[in-house]
């Protein structure tokens, strides 16, 4: 499912359209980002949309999963919160395999650091759990089309 962004708008390019999960409360966004920054960092992107965020910028959490420069925000357009924690490949490993388990593991507990607590009361753990066959299969046809 496509449709209009979210989102605010990121730097670089994206390779195709935003694919949309409806997971209950929550929407996932994928997309695969290229020419990120000064790097040209490349990789999967995901997104958490609160769906009772008002406004067009319902993003709340952004995984960034880069393949030089991992990393993940906090936001919320509504208090305009957006803090971005680097990811550490040493401690972490694979940043995709990492956010994996974050959303399905943490998802609530890292809405609420959003300061989105009627998002994150409203999430139904097997609507994420629904989801998440269907944001690694289309991870996997990113990650196999780039080699």
């Amino acid at each position: 499912m496509t449709q209009q962004a979210m989102h605010a708008r990121m730097g670089g390019s994206t390779g195709g359209d935003e694919e949309l999960i409806p997971a209950g409360a929550v929407t996932f966004g994928l997309v695969y980002r290229t020419d990120v920054g000064a790097m040209s960092d490349e990789g999967i992107c995901i997104h958490v949309y609160g769906n009772d965020v008002e406004g067009d910028d319902k993003e709340l959490l952004r995984f960034d999963c880069f393949r030089i420069g991992p990393h993940y925000h906090y936001r919320n357009k509504t208090i305009d919160k957006n803090v971005r924690l680097e990811l550490d490949f040493t401690a972490e490993g694979d940043p995709l395999a990492w956010t994996l388990d974050k959303i399905q593991n943490r998802l609530p507990i890292m809405l609420l650091g959003c300061e989105a607590e009627s998002t994150a009361r409203a999430v139904d753990q097997r609507d994420v759990d629904a989801a998440i066959p269907h944001i690694v299969a289309w991870a996997e046809t990113k990650t196999h089309n780039r080699g």
